[in-house]
């Protein structure tokens, strides 16, 4: 049927009509429907949806805007989004996808993870510049990403590790939002208050450095990380693999 339509157009406009559709970013295609799927899993792993609604995930699963995830012991998950972007759970980890929107070109890619525990890797496909937003909230601080492949662990005593092995990573204090409603009523988030006894604080983080912050959301200082740091580090190594296999 679009062959036939084509043959049945001038030749610059069937070719222009073409040119169109081969030109269109490839997630753009099929962003709004399918923002990001399970390219892997080693273990267990499930999602509940925003009406609570559980199940468990297998490979090739659709993932949507506020989806919450959780892996079990023992286990990996990846997710590749509709940018071919790719962010990586490990084991007893929980998350939620607060924002994931890629339609409309490059320009308008969203995502934002809230990260509750557990460890997560992104490797991101393109540098985030302009209106484009690649991010990680934990309780105490949001990493903002800027074209990069770094790691994120959320501790279970509130403390985070942000380790940054390729671009830069700009990490600042998180000023939560608190999603609220009354029964029956739509859920909406409003900006929650802010504790003053904090300072605010934003650190540019580069490649090889890293930067920890306290479970009271003091941050340290971004400082060099040695190049054997991760040597023991199991789910370091594995990502790395992964990374290069991509």
């Amino acid at each position: 049927m679009t062959t036939r339509f084509l043959r049945s157009l001038p030749l610059t406009t069937a070719s222009v009509f073409v040119f169109a559709v081969l030109a269109m970013p490839l997630y753009g295609l099929w962003a709004d429907a399918r923002p990001a799927e399970v390219s892997f899993l080693d273990g267990t792993a499930s999602k509940t949806n925003t009406k609570g609604e559980k199940a468990k995930l297998a490979v090739g699963n659709p993932l949507s805007e506020g989806d919450t995830l959780e892996t079990g012991e023992a286990s990996k998950l990846e997710l590749r989004f509709a940018d071919r972007s790719v962010l990586r759970l490990g084991a007893t980890a929980k998350l939620q996808l607060t924002a994931a929107h890629f339609g409309g070109g490059e320009a308008k890619r969203k995502m934002s993870a809230r990260l509750f525990f557990g460890n997560i890797w992104a490797k991101v496909t393109s540098i985030v510049s302009g209106d484009q937003k690649f991010q990680v909230e934990t309780e105490n601080a949001v990493a903002g990403v800027r074209g990069t492949t770094f790691r994120v662990d959320a501790h279970q005593d509130k403390s985070v590790l942000v380790r940054v092995y390729a671009g830069a990573v700009a990490v600042a204090k998180n000023v939560p939002l608190y999603a609220t409603g009354k029964p029956g009523e739509a859920r909406h988030e409003v900006a929650g208050p802010e504790e003053v006894s904090r300072e605010k604080w934003e650190s540019l983080v580069g490649k090889q450095m890293q930067i920890v912050i306290a479970a009271d959301g003091t941050p340290g200082k971004p400082e060099m990380f040695a190049e054997d740091a991760d040597k023991d580090d199991q789910w370091a190594k594995w990502n790395a693999e992964r990374d290069e296999k991509k």
